[in-house]
């Protein structure tokens, strides 16, 4: 009865904070009728962004010969992994609609193009967003684990549920896992926290194609040849923590993992697969 009144209770929070967050767009300052525009432009282009990046990523891996859980013995959940995914791009774009309604009203943001504007150079802005990175990648670790408690855990179960999943489940995850990963959106709203506008994006673009990677259910043997070198996430590796649950919490890198002690495949052989069926 406790668990049942925990779950309830995750599963209330998650479907309480979307509304709140769209509700909150009526605080804006300035334009609040704004701030819906540009919700809702922002949710339209992920998704059209996320979930057509998913199908095509999925048509791809149905060319694949071999998937590294053996054949799957019942139809993937497609049409929930792309729910989960519309409802984390949801929330990714009521942070997003806050620094482009500053934009749009003319103020200044972190997005910045011409970095000579602000008395930068591509060099130095290029080592201060390697530093981001890990920084970023090091919170994604960390906020994985902080799911995986008992006390966390329900608004990560979701995500759980698709054992063997598909590229539509790279991004399906609860509302308040949304709001953990997606809040630096609103470091846009900084000025002074400068973004690059081309390399900014270009990673996104980068992390979000890896994250369709790491959920295709199988393996390209050159790509988990190269990014192991570089300690970033695989196939095979992640494939293992939606297959165990309790190992292989990395989600760009598996660099913590190693550190950490979380991995039970050992560096050099991170390329290998998952003898497991669904």
């Amino acid at each position: 009865m406790s668990a049942l009144r925990t779950h309830s209770v995750h599963d209330l929070v998650d479907l309480v904070l979307p509304v709140l967050l769209l509700a909150a767009g009526a605080l804006h300052p300035e334009a609040p009728g704004l701030w819906y525009v540009c919700f809702g432009a922002a949710w339209a282009a992920l998704l059209v962004f996320i979930v057509g990046g998913a199908a095509v990523a999925h048509r791809l891996a149905l060319r694949a010969e071999t998937r590294i859980q053996g054949p799957r013995t019942k139809p993937a959940p497609i049409a929930r992994e792309a729910f989960e995914t519309a409802r984390a791009m949801f929330v990714a774009a009521s942070f997003a609609a806050w620094p482009l309604t500053q934009w749009q009203l003319g103020h200044d943001t972190g997005m910045v193009t011409d970095l000579a504007s602000r008395g930068l150079d591509p060099l130095t802005m290029t080592l201060a967003t390697l530093g981001g990175v890990i920084g970023m990648d090091a919170w994604l670790y960390w906020k994985h684990r902080l799911l995986h408690t008992r006390l966390f855990f329900g608004f990560h179960k979701g995500h759980h549920a698709f054992r063997d999943p598909t590229p539509f489940a790279g991004f399906a995850v609860g509302p308040v896992e949304s709001v953990l990963t997606f809040w630096p959106i609103l470091l846009l709203c900084i000025p002074a926290a400068v973004h690059w506008t081309p390399l900014y994006f270009g990673l996104v673009t980068g992390f979000v194609i890896l994250n369709f990677y790491l959920h295709c259910g199988v393996t390209m043997a050159w790509v988990e040849r190269l990014l192991p070198r570089a300690l970033f996430n695989t196939s095979a590796f992640h494939n293992l923590h939606h297959a165990k649950a309790n190992t292989h919490f990395g989600e760009a890198m598996t660099v913590w993992d190693h550190l950490c002690g979380t991995t039970d495949v050992p560096l050099r052989r991170s390329s290998g697969v998952v003898a497991r069926r669904s």
